[in-house]
């Protein structure tokens, strides 16, 4: 889980209603969004219930109810709703008695928010019965995901490998979730080389926390295999050599999501994955691929685009006929 105390879907145990010190509920939509409406309600009886609710001029109002308290926070509209995709977070914390809740677009920096004293703390009961599968909580179409963290901030992406990404290692070809310290692993520039540490996680996999799934055969794998959009990829031929003036390059999964070389994967609100660290950078030989290992502070290997450039890159080589394998 990493920093998260509950994601959608995942199953979490109920029946401890102790408010939580502190926590931040994030959740992603789909816009545009129609008039009124209710993106995210759950009901435990008279007496305890959350719910979201948001619309274009009257804006967000988180509603939650807990015995006798009663608590309606409101971020008065007009937002901009418009198209695309939006984050709503709404935090609080016991210890200083505030909460605070805010709304923006994604990818371009926009930010309403609105803050105040008095918010009722929500339990693990209560996020059991949000995070359930079976229709407990009833969530809008356009919902694409939702959690809440202790942190004051969303946490951030990070690259992975997803469970069944077949990584090459010293007895063959191995699933990344298969993977254990110490394991051996076949590297581009260093031979084979220990895994040191296996970090399994379990992550948002809907909207900005969307991955990319790398068809084959456009980059010479022999499958699809299913990447964070962060994992870093290494490119080569005659387009990286052109533009670039070098061999090989890396790039970001996220940038070869243009439909047909990779696409983005929303099947599913959340995902198992994992991260392995070999100490220092190293390119991990994943079914023709080659990917930089996670983990390491150090510099990588090879020159990683920055986003224009990896856009520019990847529309070059969607001119090659049909894009052949690279």
């Amino acid at each position: 889980m990493g920093d998260w105390l509950a994601l959608s879907d995942l199953a979490l145990p109920g029946g401890d209603t102790r408010p939580l010190e502190q926590g931040l509920f994030i959740c992603e939509t789909a816009l545009p969004l129609g008039e009124g409406s209710v993106l995210l309600q759950w009901q435990d009886g008279p007496q305890r219930s959350f719910s979201i609710f948001a619309d274009p001029r009257a804006g967000i109002v988180v509603l939650h109810r807990a015995g006798q308290l009663v608590r309606r926070h409101v971020l008065p509209g007009p937002l901009p709703f418009g198209q695309g995709s939006a984050r709503i977070t709404y935090g609080w914390s016991r210890h200083t008695g505030a909460w605070r809740l805010s709304y923006g677009r994604i990818g371009l920096g926009e930010e309403c928010t609105i803050a105040g004293v008095g918010p009722i703390a929500l339990s693990p009961h209560e996020l059991a019965g949000l995070c359930r599968r079976d229709g407990a909580a009833l969530r809008h179409r356009s919902l694409l995901w939702f959690g809440v963290t202790q942190g004051a901030r969303p946490p951030e992406r990070a690259p992975w490998l997803g469970l069944r990404t077949p990584v090459q290692t010293a007895r063959g070809p191995v699933a990344a979730g298969a993977l254990r310290v110490g394991e051996l692993v076949r590297t581009a520039d260093s031979g084979l080389q220990p895994v040191l540490r296996v970090n399994r996680l379990r992550l948002p996999s809907r909207g900005s926390f969307a991955p990319v799934i790398l068809r084959a055969p456009f980059l010479g794998q022999g499958s699809d295999v299913l990447l964070s959009a962060d994992q870093l990829v290494v490119l080569s031929g005659a387009e990286v050599e052109y533009m670039f003036g070098v061999e090989e390059v890396l790039v970001s999964a996220g940038a070869l999501a243009n439909g047909t070389i990779g696409r983005l994967d929303g099947r599913q609100a959340a995902i198992d994955c994992v991260a392995l660290d070999l100490g220092l950078p190293e390119l991990l030989l994943v079914d023709g691929l080659r990917l930089l290992s996670h983990g390491a502070l150090a510099e990588p290997p090879l020159q990683v685009l920055l986003p224009y450039e990896a856009q520019q890159l990847v529309s070059l080589m969607a001119r090659r006929s049909l894009f052949g394998a690279a």
